[in-house]
């Protein structure tokens, strides 16, 4: 499995799996971008895959790369919530120093 076939061999793939794992969890999202251009840029290059070990292994980093999408739309989600409950309290907090700042005006 790890000689070379076509353009790009097996283990190469089997990094962008393990490489596209890393960086999502550690949300480290900059990197997973670069390893995801990397991949593209490396799939486009190799063309169709050439035997049954190469499409199963691009099958494998195909699957892979979904979870990682999904996981990248968790947090999308989540940030989304935490940004709004952030400017929930920033129109409370605000609220809050007016009435305060009003307040001031009649003692």
């Amino acid at each position: 499995m790890s000689e070379k076939v076509g353009p790009t061999s097996i283990k190469q793939w089997l990094y962008f799996e393990k490489a596209l794992q890393f960086h999502a969890k550690a949300e480290d999202w900059q990197a997973l971008e670069k390893v995801n251009s990397k991949m593209i840029s490396a799939l486009t290059a190799a063309g169709k895959p050439s035997n049954r070990q190469q499409l199963l292994a691009r099958r494998s980093l195909a699957a892979v790369h979904q979870a990682v999408v999904k996981q990248l739309e968790q947090a999308k989600a989540k940030l989304a919530i935490e940004m709004s409950q952030f400017q929930q309290q920033q129109d409370g907090l605000a609220a809050y120093q007016l009435t305060q700042l009003s307040g001031e005006d009649y003692d």
